[in-house]
Parts: C-alpha cells; sequence; structure tokens
C-alpha cells in the first residue's frame, strides 16, 4: 500500500507546502485537490512545485469550488476531461470522480456521466484511471449510485475503479467491513477518515482513530487481502490545525503512524503462521 494526504486538507496553501509536509513525514505522495491557482493559471505552477519538492502525485481530485468564474466548466462532460488531463499532466495514475445523483441509468443525467466518462479516457493517452468515489447520503434520498453494489457494478461496467470513502460509509451509518467486500475487486483508493455520531449528524474528516469506525479492522482486512492500492488520509483542516507547521506535522505523523501500526500488525501476524 502507498499511503498519501489530501491536499484539501491545506487548500488555502500552496502546493509546495502539502508537497513538503509529505516529504518531511515521509509520505509515499499527495493526493492533489485542484485548487482555484490551477483554475486560474494552469498546471505549469503546480509542475514547477512538484519538480522543486520532489513528492509526487498519486492521485488528483477536482476543485471544491467549480464556479466557472474561475475557469472550471460547468458541463460535466469537459469537468471529466480537465480532472483526466489534468491528472495526466502531473503523472498522477489516479483521479477521483464524484458521481452525480441518478434515478436510473436511462436518464438523461446518466446518458451525460456515461459519455462524460468515455471523454475522460478518450482525452488522455490510457495512463490514468478514474475511480468513482462513495457517497454520503445520510438524511437524504438515496439515489441509484448511493448503493454501494450498484456503483461497484457501474465502476465495472465502465472501466473505473472505485474510491472508498469511509466517513461517507460511516455517516450513511452503514457496516464499513461489508461495504469493503464488496468493492473489493475494483479498489483502487480510500479515502480514509474517521466519523462519530452526535444525535443524527455525523462528523466526519475525523482523524483515524479519533471516531467510532473500525479502521484498524479494515487495514488489517487490506493488509491480509494483499490490497496495493492507494490510502489518502482526507482529514478536514481542522483536525491538523488551522496554523502552525509543527502542528501540522505532528498530526500528519500521528495519522501515518496510525496506517503502518494496522497494517504492520498485520504483517507480523501474518508472518508467525
Amino acid at each position: 500500500m502507498r499511503i498519501s494526504f489530501s491536499t484539501a486538507t491545506f487548500y488555502a496553501c500552496s502546493l509546495g507546502y502539502s508537497l513538503r509536509l509529505a516529504r518531511d513525514v515521509g509520505f509515499d505522495g499527495v493526493e492533489l485537490a485542484l485548487g482555484v491557482g490551477y483554475q486560474l493559471r494552469g498546471p505549469q505552477p503546480y509542475l514547477r512545485a512538484i519538480r522543486a519538492v520532489g513528492t509526487p502525485v498519486l492521485s488528483v481530485h477536482p476543485p471544491f469550488l467549480r464556479l466557472r468564474v474561475l475557469g472550471w466548466p460547468l458541463a460535466v462532460t469537459r469537468r471529466m476531461t480537465n480532472l483526466t488531463t489534468a491528472a495526466h499532466l502531473v503523472d498522477a495514475p489516479l483521479c477521483v470522480s464524484h458521481v452525480p445523483s441518478l434515478s436510473s441509468k436511462d436518464s438523461r443525467r446518466a446518458v451525460r456521466f456515461e459519455r462524460a466518462i468515455a471523454l475522460g479516457y478518450d482525452s488522455v493517452p490510457g495512463n490514468v484511471t478514474i475511480t468513482l468515489e462513495s457517497t454520503q447520503y445520510a438524511g437524504g434520498s438515496p439515489h441509484l449510485l448511493d448503493d454501494i453494489a450498484t456503483l461497484a457494478d457501474y465502476a465495472g461496467e465502465h472501466n473505473c475503479g472505485v474510491t472508498l470513502d469511509t466517513c461517507h460509509v460511516g455517516a450513511n451509518g452503514e457496516d464499513l467491513l461489508a461495504v469493503y467486500e464488496v468493492v473489493r475487486p475494483l479498489l483502487k483508493n480510500v479515502h480514509l477518515s474517521d466519523a462519530r455520531h452526535s444525535g443524527q449528524h455525523a462528523q466526519t474528516h475525523i482523524m483515524p482513530g479519533e471516531g467510532e469506525l473500525p479502521l484498524r479492522e479494515l487495514l488489517a482486512t487490506m493488509a491480509r487481502d494483499g490490497y496495493d492500492g492507494l490510502i489518502t488520509l482526507e482529514l478536514h483542516p481542522r483536525e491538523v490545525g488551522f496554523i502552525g507547521r509543527k502542528r501540522n506535522l505532528e498530526r500528519l505523523r500521528q495519522a501515518r503512524e496510525f496506517v503502518q501500526s494496522a497494517i504492520g500488525a498485520e504483517a507480523a501476524s501474518l508472518s508467525e503462521r
């Protein structure tokens, strides 16, 4: 397994800041959450930062601010081609796509999304895999791809992988280990964070081990299964400290050690058998 963290945790900072943190803590790379800078100025500043620091981008996530005035299109087909092109330009093997709310596979929105996936692949030379992220639907009416088995089938039908978001699963009240078993054949990336419930609401993107989810058990199971994909820590900025590099480093080390200890414990157990 390769361990990274999402630059969305430091969304207000430069890419170089996240790349240096990853290097100094010993992460394998980062998941690049495309920011306003990419939308306004294109990839060149990002490429310069990657070359300067030497930390690779292992996956790419679409912008959180997708305003057309910032250069990110509203049409799903153009958004997807922009996403796969960005991944190709920074040499990331994966990109993460959110899925639309679909009432059926035959709806107009479904046809547009299917075309977007095809165009996303056609726009790059075969070195990028689109992964579909599991959804958080708690509190709303589930749509077609909110069902994890349907999402996995859909991903397989369209040559995509799956990004499993653990806190989304927790917020939905689903069994994390059961969900993992469903998506395991197509799993390429895990957005790893914890969740806890307070009344009817779930607090998400918490530091692993500080919530309610069986993350150690999940990581041990993945190690036992020989998972060789990506683990991406996707943490809210509050979890690492809004300011202060020292605090950022401490919390990232804590999160990375959580993952490594869970994986290492399972590896040690297997070696003793």
